[in-house]
């Protein structure tokens, strides 16, 4: 009995550790991401002088820009994360939702901000309390 609880004990603090590090890993992307689209969204403001068919027109280039450099620099990499999650039993709308094509940098921020929160979510989940539950009741087991 003690061995298989031994063996649970490791199981649970090896995937506890697995977790924290795809959660730090989530909110490092989360946060480059949003770094990201926040930089990309400031070049978005118009200019005094801009008319508005050059400021339409410079919108849509800027968010092809932007589309372009999110497929190359991080897309692969949200669509592990976001499926690494889903094994996890942890899903939203908005990951399912844009995660792929995104669009602009609004988007971009959101997708962001999910990863961020999910990364906060999953590291915020503590082994300890049931590697606890679990040598009280060997403590219990041993002493009958």
């Amino acid at each position: 009995m003690f061995t298989l609880l031994f063996v649970a004990e490791v199981g649970a603090v090896i995937r506890q550790e697995r977790n924290q590090v795809f959660a730090a890993t989530a909110q490092r992307v989360g946060s480059a991401l949003v770094d990201f689209a926040v930089e990309r969204a400031h070049l978005l403001k118009r200019a005094t002088n801009e008319s508005f068919q050059q400021y339409e027109k410079r919108i849509s280039i800027e968010n092809a820009e932007t589309q372009a450099l999110y497929s190359k620099q991080y897309s692969v990499e949200v669509a592990r994360l976001r499926d690494g999650f889903a094994r996890r039993g942890l899903e939203t709308p908005e990951m399912n939702e844009f995660y792929r094509r995104p669009g602009s940098a609004i988007a971009i921020r959101e997708i962001g901000r999910t990863l961020f929160d999910m990364g906060v979510e999953l590291g915020s989940e503590n082994v300890s309390f049931v590697v606890k539950s679990w040598v009280r009741r060997l403590i219990r087991i041993v002493r009958r």
